[in-house]
């Protein structure tokens, strides 16, 4: 087969096409032109077969194709199909007018690995084995030429081209936004080193419910600065006329998990309102709080996920009635924020043992960060799960933690255009090297 590439027609593009079809990448009718839809189809399969995804099909990539098609039925057929079903399924509406989303919306309990939340914050610390009980620690990867120390708070670290080869070269071209922190560390005990890579990821943008995790972290960080001692496992949300008593992990946990609503999001959306409201009397607001944490002066963070508080004023106490964090009231304004704010904001949660203390998030006290490590892991979104089942990966790793948050809403404009953000914190031991590595 000749070179093909995007703009080129005639009876090489016409094979060409009639191949990706059997392979299941290419859903259209082939007719010839190499078109946008035949250039996203030859980026996919490259990314499956591990080449470089530049949409041209020269010598290896036509090698690749050949032997992908050389066997009976394609080894790789019913992996692409099933991919190019649950791409079709995302944006199509269920029946009886459920208009969830399969994997938006699949849950913990439905997920393809065992994950057991309550487990994460042993496995954070590295203080469990694959059998549950304490043994030596998996090995980690030894830090590559340009990786960098965990940055000081504050601090925008170096951002990689995300286009770079082992960067964010598998990502589809419809991610419009996106940043991924990688990281490496010699042992337990050593400082941790990370790499960053991004696309567009310093633009403010709408995340939608994704950043509704922030506002917590400043909670626990300003109960900490008060009570350190106090432990937040036990710590009420409690209304402001008494009526209403929560434990805060609890609703932590439905705001994430949206127990309760349903297909609303009414309930999540109310009390991700409720924790940027509880602010201490003197103390900065989640937006000025978020800039000094991650450096990005520019974010725009007091928006209120179109409704109000879940009550018009609430306090978080301690067991034993204890002040810890007040309510105030602040403007309504919009959540314009990047991709790197996000994830900033997961590694300081994720890494918090890992990180010295002038990396760490202020005031934040470990115990009192794992109610929200745990909730996190009930997020209804499970896309990192169905991507270490779809890659093969289910059976090689061990000890997983999935930290994540999701966000769905519709981009203003004409017309206006559904979209997606998923956030993540990945940590998981790696069987396909001797040693295993973290």
């Amino acid at each position: 087969m000749a070179h093909c590439t995007s703009g080129s027609s005639g009876a090489e593009v016409l094979a060409l096409q009639q191949q990706l079809i059997r392979l299941g990448v290419f859903a259209r009718q082939a007719d010839g032109h190499f078109d946008g839809a035949t250039d996203l189809a030859v980026r996919d399969f490259q990314r499956r077969c591990l080449l470089w995804p530049d949409g041209r099909v020269g010598s290896r990539t036509a090698s690749a194709l050949r032997e992908a098609l050389a066997k009976d039925p394609p080894p790789c057929f019913s992996h692409f199909r099933r991919l190019q079903l649950q791409a079709e399924r995302l944006v199509r509406v269920g029946e009886a007018g459920d208009e969830r989303l399969p994997l938006l919306d699949q849950g913990l309990a439905a997920s393809p690995l065992v994950l057991d939340p309550s487990r994460f914050r042993e496995l954070l610390e590295g203080t469990l084995s694959s059998a549950g009980s304490p043994s030596s620690k998996a090995s980690c990867p030894v830090p590559a030429a340009g990786d960098w120390p965990y940055p000081s708070l504050g601090c925008v670290p170096p951002i990689h081209d995300g286009s770079a080869p082992g960067g964010l070269s598998f990502l589809s071209d419809a991610v419009a936004q996106a940043c991924l922190c990688v990281a490496s560390e010699t042992g337990i005990g050593q400082p941790l080193r990370v790499r960053w890579y991004g696309r567009r990821a310093l633009e403010n943008v709408q995340f939608w419910s994704a950043t509704k995790l922030i506002a917590p972290l400043m909670v626990v960080c300003q109960a900490g600065r008060r009570r350190p001692d106090l432990p937040l496992s036990n710590a009420l949300v409690r209304s402001g006329d008494g009526r209403f008593c929560a434990p805060f992990a609890s609703l932590f946990e439905q705001m994430v998990s949206y127990a309760g609503d349903g297909t609303s999001p009414g309930r999540s959306n109310a009390i991700g309102v409720l924790f940027k409201q509880l602010i201490n009397p003197g103390e900065a607001d989640v937006q000025t709080w978020l800039r000094a944490i991650s450096g990005n002066p520019r974010l725009i963070f007091l928006g209120r996920y179109g409704c109000d508080a879940l009550f018009p004023s609430a306090e978080l106490v301690g067991p034993g009635g204890e002040l810890l964090v007040a309510h105030g009231l602040r403007p309504r304004s919009r959540n314009l924020i990047s991709a790197y704010d996000l994830v900033r904001v997961l590694t300081l949660l994720g890494w918090h043992p890992r990180l010295n203390q002038d990396q760490r998030l202020p005031g934040a006290v470990w115990g009192n960060l794992v109610p929200l490590v745990s909730g996190l892991g009930h997020d209804t979104a499970r896309y990192i799960d169905h991507a270490l089942e779809v890659l093969g990966l289910r059976e090689w790793i061990e000890q997983p933690v999935i930290l994540s948050k999701m966000g769905f809403g519709a981009e203003t404009g004409d017309p206006a255009i559904d979209a997606l953000t998923y956030a993540a914190f990945v940590s998981l031991v790696d069987r396909r090297q001797d040693p295993p590595t973290r």
